[in-house]
């Protein structure tokens, strides 16, 4: 996930979790609007292989079709069985997973699913009135990082990164900030995997690049130093890597940035702001950061 933001929207199936194919079957490579109901249709048979088949279906081709989350929202019942399948896997989220099954895969393309919902506008706000991000919260809270959970991990923090989106919308920063998900992202942070810290921490990003967001990140010492804390933590993490994560780089100055825009904190900040920014540990990365376009 190069480039963040833009795309950060893309698919997270590139990454290489080694989820088994839901089905050996290929896909129709153009499906049509009739095609997209009826699978969402054969979603409400209760067998299990035609469920899997079907969602996989629907993931494959789900940024084809902008009516989709519409689709999914208001035919009946389908929203509700997709959060019990998520619910379901709450069991297994908390020991490790010693071989990859049906479950997680299903979840996860679930997942995906509810990342379209939660992108548009026109389904993301009956979304926030539902308060259905409650039942994501768990899923990037997972303590542990094998692969099927580590993707779990990542796809509930997509579901949340999608509603952020720019132009960001206010209703959606105060509604994160009131139940609490940036405690939810902090979690991803400190255990999750490259890929999670980068979704996570492009949250943070987003929810400071409002006013509203801002305030509520500096108005307390203990909130301002818990932000730049992981921060911190995350430019000696990157000092670990061989090929420190540009993405990952760039969001944490970003949210340096844009902690400067708020006086208290820039006090702060010139008093705490990390000597590796100024010591030459990222002047590779800060290079390509700083050069102009042409």
């Amino acid at each position: 996930m190069v480039n963040l933001p833009e795309n950060l929207y893309e698919d997270y199936t590139r990454l290489k979790v080694n989820f088994p194919s839901a089905s050996g079957s290929t896909f129709p490579p153009s499906p049509d609007i009739r095609t997209i109901i009826r699978w969402i249709n054969d979603l409400h048979k209760k067998i299990p292989s035609t469920f899997d088949f079907t969602l996989q279906n629907l993931t494959t081709h789900r940024e084809k079709f902008e009516i989709l989350p519409r689709l999914l929202w208001n035919s009946r019942c389908t929203v509700a069985m997709m959060l019990q399948e998520i619910m379901n896997i709450y069991p297994h989220i908390s020991r490790p997973v010693y071989s990859h099954n049906g479950m997680h895969h299903r979840v996860y393309n679930i997942l995906l699913l509810f990342q379209c919902i939660t992108l548009y506008p026109d389904t993301r706000n009956p979304f926030l009135t539902a308060d259905m991000p409650f039942y994501f919260y768990p899923l990037m809270d997972i303590n542990l990082t094998d692969k099927p959970l580590e993707c779990l991990r990542l796809g509930a923090l997509g579901v949340i990164a999608h509603m952020l989106k720019p132009p960001v919308d206010v209703a959606v920063v105060l509604y994160l900030v009131k139940t609490n998900c940036l405690q939810h992202c902090t979690k991803a942070i400190e255990i999750g995997l490259i890929e999670s810290k980068t979704v996570a921490v492009y949250i943070f990003n987003q929810i400071l690049s409002t006013g509203e967001g801002l305030q509520y990140c500096c108005v307390l010492p203990d909130r301002f130093f818990l932000i730049d804390g992981l921060l911190k933590n995350l430019l000696v993490y990157l000092t670990t890597m061989a090929k420190p994560c540009p993405s990952l780089f760039n969001l944490v100055v970003g949210c340096y940035a844009k902690l400067s825009y708020k006086p208290r904190a820039r006090r702060g900040l010139r008093r705490y702001l990390p000597a590796m920014l100024f010591n030459g540990t990222f002047a590779r990365l800060l290079a390509v950061r700083l050069k102009p376009f042409h």
